[in-house]
């Protein structure tokens, strides 16, 4: 080798190291991408092979596999964990036909979110600063994080359907209720109007749904449900489940207002699925049919 050959060289030889570091820390960060993609691909397939709102297991399935692999690639990447949490709502509610299965998903979203949320509480000095916030100081200091409203969303929807699968006692242990509310009062305090109003969507079914009970849940209140689902019908009244809720508050809590319920149930009853949301547009319709029909319209 001669002395310019040498020289030449002694530039690339210095900068291999520099190369193969940077390789060895990309490598975790582009099989979490491939990760995300595959479950993303899966995802858009989840209503192959359905039958109105009751979905085959295969592609969400797949989904859920891509999710997790993202997320053993990079534990508590924010990306990777509310598209599990919509996965595995989506088993949750569309797939699964057993209490058993219906609890492994909701179980396995809970420790998502948790994860997420503890995730999240870095950003802003630790979970315990987070949990101190109030809902609207929390949502100011993560609104530089563009995954934060979907976490706190699909972690809400989480928490309520886990409440639901497990049983009441078990939830009013966990405190579910209060974690619903705080969860979704953060992402109302966002932006009223993320996701089709789902934080007006999501509180508004909480007052709906969940039971008084002095000194545990005495903030339940049947007029803020029929707001909140007002506000979001009035937001996005193209979302079927703000019209199936804000109807079967209206049936349960004002009974002057039942025409004005009978005439939502009349018009979603008469809706076809959107093609992008068919296996989730399919329940709320069918579900306003039976309202209907019990409310004698």
């Amino acid at each position: 080798m001669n002395s310019s050959t040498a020289i030449s060289r002694r530039p690339l030889l210095r900068s291999l190291p520099f190369a193969l570091t940077l390789l060895l820390s990309t490598a975790p960060l582009l099989a979490q991408a491939e990760a995300i993609a595959e479950g993303d691909a899966a995802f858009a397939r989840r209503a192959e092979g359905a039958k109105g709102a009751r979905a085959v297991a295969g592609p969400i399935d797949q989904a859920i596999a891509g999710y997790e692999k993202a997320l053993k690639a990079k534990p508590g990447q924010l990306e990777a964990s509310w598209k599990l949490l919509r996965a595995l709502h989506f088993k949750g509610e569309y797939v699964a036909t057993t209490s058993a299965a219906k609890q492994a998903a909701f179980g396995r979203g809970k420790e998502v979110v948790e994860a997420a949320i503890g995730e999240l509480g870095k950003r802003v000095g630790g979970r315990a600063k987070f949990d101190a916030m109030t809902p609207a100081a929390a949502a100011k200091a993560l609104a530089g994080v563009p995954e934060a409203g979907y976490v706190f969303l699909w972690g809400a929807v989480d928490w309520g359907l886990w409440g639901d699968a497990f049983g009441k006692l078990a939830a009013a242990r966990q405190g579910v209720g209060d974690k619903v509310r705080r969860y979704g009062e953060i992402v109302l305090a966002g932006d009223e109007r993320f996701e089709e109003a789902g934080g007006h969507r999501l509180l508004g079914r909480l007052h709906t749904l969940a039971p008084k009970v002095p000194f545990i849940t005495g903030w339940v209140d049947r007029d803020l449900a029929i707001e909140h689902l007002k506000k979001a019908v009035a937001i996005a009244p193209q979302n079927p489940y703000n019209q199936l809720y804000l109807a079967d508050a209206l049936l349960q809590y004002r009974s002057a207002a039942k025409p004005e319920a009978v005439a939502i149930l009349k018009r979603l009853a008469a809706q076809k699925p959107s093609a992008e949301r068919a296996v989730e547009d399919a329940s709320p319709i069918a579900e306003a049919k039976v309202l209907l029909g019990k409310a004698g319209g």
